[in-house]
Parts: C-alpha cells; sequence; structure tokens
C-alpha cells in the first residue's frame, strides 16, 4: 500500500489551471504542470500517479515525458543537439550588406557569421569554422568570391559545402563561371527576403538554385 504525505495546504482554491511544461528543458519527475495562485505566485502541481508508479517501480525515471524511451535511456537532449540550427557564412566587403542579411537569417532561425571578404572567410573555414552553408559576394577586395569558391570546391575538407552567390552582377558569363566552379546557387542584388531564405533551406537539402549549364 502506497500514500503521499501533504505537510501543507498553501491556498484554498476551488479551481486551478494547471499549465504544461514545455520542452526542450526535462519535465521533473512528479510534476504535472504549474498554476499561478490568486497572490500571483507559481506553484508546481503533483502528478501523484506517477510518483506512486515511480515508487511502486511500475515506471522508471529514464521513462517520464520528453524522453527518447529508447533502452539506454538516453534523454531528449540528444535530439535537441542534432536539430541544431544550421550556420550561415555571410561574405560581403559591404558591411551594411553583410548587417541586413544577418538580420535576416537570424530571424529565420540560422546562426550567423560574418567575412569581410573572401580572404576572411578562407581564413575562418580554415581554421574550423562551423559552417553548414555561405552566402558570398563576388567583387571583393583582397580575394573575390569566385577565388574563394574555387578554393572551397578544391579543399576535401569543404567541397561539400554548399555556397551562392549574391551579387549585383546578372551578366550570364558571371552565372556560367560560377556554374562550373560548383556553386550551389546564383542571386543578384537587390533580393527578396522570402526568396533567398527559401532557396537557402533548399541549398541545404542538396538542390542547385538558380544557376542553369549554358546560360
Amino acid at each position: 500500500m502506497l500514500a503521499v504525505q501533504v505537510d501543507q495546504v498553501l491556498e484554498q482554491q476551488k479551481e486551478i489551471v494547471i499549465k504544461q511544461l514545455e520542452g526542450p528543458v526535462p519535465k521533473p519527475i512528479g510534476i504535472a504542470g504549474a498554476t499561478v495562485l490568486g497572490d500571483g505566485k507559481i506553484v508546481a502541481i503533483a502528478d501523484t500517479i506517477e510518483l506512486m508508479n515511480l515508487a511502486s517501480g511500475k515506471v522508471r525515471r529514464e521513462d517520464t515525458i520528453w524522453s527518447t524511451g529508447s533502452e539506454d535511456g538516453q534523454s531528449v537532449d540528444a535530439s535537441v543537439e542534432e536539430q541544431k540550427e544550421p550556420t550561415v557564412l555571410i561574405v560581403d566587403d559591404s558591411i551594411t550588406v553583410r548587417e541586413l542579411l544577418s538580420m535576416t537569417f537570424a530571424k529565420a532561425g540560422y546562426q550567423v557569421e560574418q567575412a569581410r571578404d573572401g580572404k576572411d572567410a578562407w581564413e575562418k573555414l580554415r581554421a574550423g569554422l562551423p559552417c553548414d552553408l555561405i552566402f558570398c559576394d563576388i567583387e571583393m577586395p583582397r580575394m573575390d568570391g569566385l577565388e574563394l569558391l574555387s578554393r572551397v570546391q578544391k579543399d576535401s575538407a569543404l567541397s561539400k559545402l554548399p555556397m551562392a552567390m549574391l551579387t549585383s552582377r546578372g551578366a550570364s558569363k558571371h552565372k556560367q563561371m560560377a556554374y562550373d566552379l560548383g556553386a550551389s546557387g546564383y542571386f543578384t542584388k537587390p533580393y527578396l527576403e522570402d526568396h533567398l531564405l527559401d532557396a537557402a533551406g533548399r541549398m541545404l537539402e542538396g538542390e542547385v538554385v538558380g544557376l542553369v549549364a549554358g546560360a
């Protein structure tokens, strides 16, 4: 026989509204949720059934809500890590363009890194900067975007990294050069945010966007 001892009744209320605790923070064992008292205090609501099942061995600590339910008892933390936001590297010699693009991608849930030109980007990538996608201007001092694209494609550790050109150059010859060098996308300024974000998602899935051979 099991029993639950109540040490103190904080307040008498006929009805309470239990608010569910939201992930990814694991739900504490034996807690059903929380409620707000009349004086504004937030208190946890005990899940007496779960507590009694835990005490009797009918439920394990690993089996509480938001756990993966795997046999090794790994928690949801592993899946949260796998769902980490993608990181985009913005390469442009204009700080205004870099900041505007950074805000666009940050609002969409991306992690954002910046580089002021191709050389800066190359040094950061070679130093191990984590990156899932690159948007790069073409005309920049020290190292232009096409040179950076060429180096990225020739590097075995970086060659699978999707890289798109974002430039004011809309001529077919520039698109063809980018295509030949292995770009995953080609976009001209000014750009539409929604179009750019949609293309970014497609490039992360392995698509080539805005480029046609021989165009």
